[in-house]
Parts: C-alpha cells; sequence; structure tokens
C-alpha cells in the first residue's frame, strides 16, 4: 500500500482528526486494524497504516467540506 495516506497523514494533512476522516472515509476500526495487521503492525496502530489513496483523499475532502 506504497504511496497513500495514514489517518494520521490525512488527518494533519486537511487540519482534522484521525476519528474525523475515518468517518469521512467510511471506513469501520475492524476494517482498519485489519489493514494493519496486513502491513505487520500492531492492531492498535491503525491510524498510521498508509491505507487512503488519492481517490479517497478527494472524496474525504469533499465530505469534510459539504455545508
Amino acid at each position: 500500500m506504497s504511496g497513500n495516506l495514514s489517518l494520521n497523514d490525512a488527518a494533519n494533512r486537511l487540519g482534522v482528526t484521525p476519528a474525523e476522516v475515518m468517518d469521512a472515509a467510511g471506513l469501520t476500526l475492524g476494517e482498519l486494524e485489519h489493514f494493519a495487521e496486513l502491513d505487520g503492525f500492531d492492531a492498535y496502530q491503525y491510524r498510521q497504516v498508509p491505507v487512503l489513496t488519492d481517490h479517497d483523499m478527494n472524496a474525504i475532502t469533499a465530505r469534510l467540506t459539504r455545508p
């Protein structure tokens, strides 16, 4: 999943919290923990796993900027 952004990176870039990014992305905690384990992280490190693509970031940005 190289080249993608983690929840933490996306949150920093957008000036929001990782939880807001997670909600806007439509990802569940279970999905993110699973991705973390697949990438060799512990499940609790899910916010550090690069899972968000450019397409995801465009959708997240649009959802977060809606009135």
